[in-house]
Order: structure tokens, then C-alpha cells, then sequence
């Protein structure tokens, strides 16, 4: 195995491992810690995984990091996924890694997310993010470059050492997968379904609106889920189920269970593709569907992870990733527009 990617996501697995499967890598990802052991056994040059521990408490992230790494073959290199708007328990989940020294580059360049002066700015940043605040007593190990293009980024990776730890998001994957592999672009994979489900449980406002430019464009029948209970009682051949308020509170992990029971049998029977936004959202549905273990092909649109489980198509969204018009767009090309 050349790489394992360790996420706190699904979502984050997946679009930062799919630099490596456009490139041609045979790219596995494991849903859980439970299942790294016998994802590390199928051959695949890279493995992803989530420690689905971004919701949880410290005690807990610590836990499923040290569980992945004590079931890694020794020696694998380890790029330490973090969100690149530094969500979820950065410093407890590099501790159990225990660097040396690391790279940490959480930008990503092409969706105008930056670092500069040690902060993470720009889109649906509302204000700079203190990336030595998230590293916690492990900010003196950190080296933090600034990164507002592509070519900062290479750049940065090109000064690191031999044992350090690379820290980042997609476009320090996007870095690291063009010097694994020496090819400068990814082959886009391109999904067609007669028959999709789009699973939103994101409530970030990128999300929000990528949502209701769905519902304006006519492309799919739109299903609100008031706390991701929804009645599934449509049979439209593109369909997106929303969660949305309700008269309730409940926490996001329970929103997403909610979904998941909403719309898992009834609505994933005899579809072609699903898109699921928000990571806990993607993993509660994927547990319910039985799917421990995916195979990943690429991207269809940046940021937009297709995946394998059995014969159905995978796309995962992070919450707070893509332009306005990504899931129209995405739809068209279900549809065949594009």
C-alpha cells in the first residue's frame, strides 16, 4: 500500500482520496475503523478511511484514531485528512500520531479556501480561522505556509522531509496524488442514472442554496424532511429529500439516522446513483444499505467523490464544498444534458 488517508468523514475520505482514483490508483475506502483491516488486505495501492468521529467527543476521536492505526501494515505513509475549515477534533486526532513534524495546508486552492498568516480564509469563511488555535499544543511541530494557489501548494510539499506527517484537505491531496503519480490531471468520471436519489442532510448555507437551485431548475421532485423524517410517498425517477427544521431539536447524528430510516428501503430500491451531502448523513444511509467498503473511481465534478458499492453509483458532498449550481449540474449529467 503507498497511502492511507485518515478522515473524521465520509465525506472528507472521499474527496480527498479521489485525486489518487482519477489518476489511475486503486483507491479502496473503509466506512469505518471496523473495517480497515480487511480493506488493507484487497491490494489497493491507496486506502481511505473514516474514524466517523466528527461529531463525537474527544475521548471518542482519540479511540477510532488509534484503532486505524493499530490496524495499518507498518510503514504505510499517513496523510492526516482535516476539514479545511478546521471542524472535529484536530489536535486530539494528530496527538494519537504523534508527529514529529508536520506539514498542515488545509487550503484548497481551485475553491478559493486559503491560508495565510496561519489562518484559513475565503469562500464560506465567514472569518479567518486560527489554524494554530486547532492544533492545540501541537502548533510548535506544525510548519503552516501560505497557500493561495496550486503552485504554493506543490510547493509547500516539496519542502517537507522523509517521516513528516502531511495535514491537510483536498488540495494538499490534489499536490500529493500529481507527484505520486506524474500525471498533472485526473480523468473525470462521468455517472449517468435513469433513476437517482439525492439525500441532503447538510445544513450548510452552500448546501442550502445548491438545494434550492435544484428545486427552481425542475430537474428533480424535492421532498422536505422536517428533522430527516420524511414520508416517502413520490415516485419520481430524480428525487431530492432535504432535512429540514422541525418542531423538534435534535442533534445532526440524529437528523441523519432519521434520514436514513426515511429513505432506506423505500427510496433507494432501483436507483442508479445516490448523492448523499453532509458526512454524517453519507455514513448513516451506507450503514443502513448494509455497505461497509467502496470502491472509488474519481470525481465527476471537483469535489464530488463517485463510488462504488456493489452496482450502485456513490456521490458524497461535503457540506460546505462546491459551487451554487453543483447539484444541478450534476443532475443534467444523471440525465445526460452534459
Amino acid at each position: 500500500m503507498k497511502l492511507c488517508i485518515i478522515a473524521d468523514d465520509l465525506t472528507g475520505a472521499l474527496d480527498s482520496a479521489a485525486p489518487f482514483a482519477g489518476r489511475g490508483l486503486a483507491v479502496q475506502v473503509a466506512l469505518s475503523p471496523e473495517a480497515v483491516a480487511s480493506v488493507a488486505a484487497s491490494g489497493a495501492q491507496v486506502m481511505a478511511v473514516s474514524t466517523r468521529s466528527r461529531d463525537g467527543n474527544e475521548d471518542a476521536a482519540r479511540a477510532a484514531m488509534a484503532q486505524v492505526v493499530a490496524a495499518l501494515p507498518a510503514g504505510v505513509p499517513i496523510l492526516k485528512k482535516i476539514d479545511s475549515r478546521l471542524k472535529g477534533h484536530v489536535a486530539a486526532e494528530l496527538a494519537v500520531l504523534d508527529p514529529a513534524r508536520m506539514l498542515v495546508a488545509p487550503a484548497i486552492p481551485d475553491f478559493g479556501r486559503l491560508t495565510q498568516d496561519g489562518h484559513v480564509r475565503g469562500h464560506g469563511v465567514a472569518r479567518p480561522l486560527s489554524i494554530a488555535e486547532a492544533l492545540g499544543p501541537l502548533a510548535g511541530r506544525a510548519i503552516i505556509p501560505d497557500v493561495t494557489s496550486a503552485a504554493e501548494m506543490t510547493a509547500a510539499l516539496d519542502r517537507m522531509q522523509p517521516g513528516d506527517l502531511l495535514v491537510g484537505a483536498r488540495g494538499l491531496a490534489e499536490a500529493l496524488a500529481i507527484r505520486m503519480t506524474g500525471q498533472p490531471a485526473a480523468t473525470p468520471v462521468t455517472p449517468r442514472a435513469a433513476r437517482s436519489l439525492l439525500v441532503i442532510g447538510s445544513r450548510d448555507p452552500i448546501t442550502v442554496e445548491q438545494a434550492r437551485r435544484v428545486q427552481a431548475s425542475g430537474l428533480a421532485a424535492v421532498l422536505p424532511a422536517p428533522l430527516g423524517e420524511a414520508a416517502p410517498d413520490t415516485t419520481a425517477p430524480h428525487l431530492l429529500v432535504q432535512a429540514v427544521a422541525g418542531q423538534a431539536t435534535r442533534t445532526g447524528s440524529q437528523v441523519a439516522e432519521a434520514l436514513a430510516r426515511s429513505v432506506h428501503p423505500r427510496l433507494t430500491a432501483g436507483r442508479q446513483a445516490l448523492l448523499l451531502s453532509g458526512g454524517a448523513t453519507a455514513e448513516a444511509v451506507l450503514a443502513h444499505m448494509g455497505i461497509t467498503s467502496l470502491r472509488l473511481a474519481g470525481e465527476c465534478l471537483p469535489g464530488l467523490a463517485v463510488a462504488y458499492g456493489g452496482e450502485i453509483s456513490i456521490i458524497a458532498k461535503s457540506g460546505g464544498f462546491g459551487a451554487a449550481d453543483t447539484l444541478v449540474t450534476l443532475l443534467e449529467m444523471f440525465q445526460g444534458q452534459n
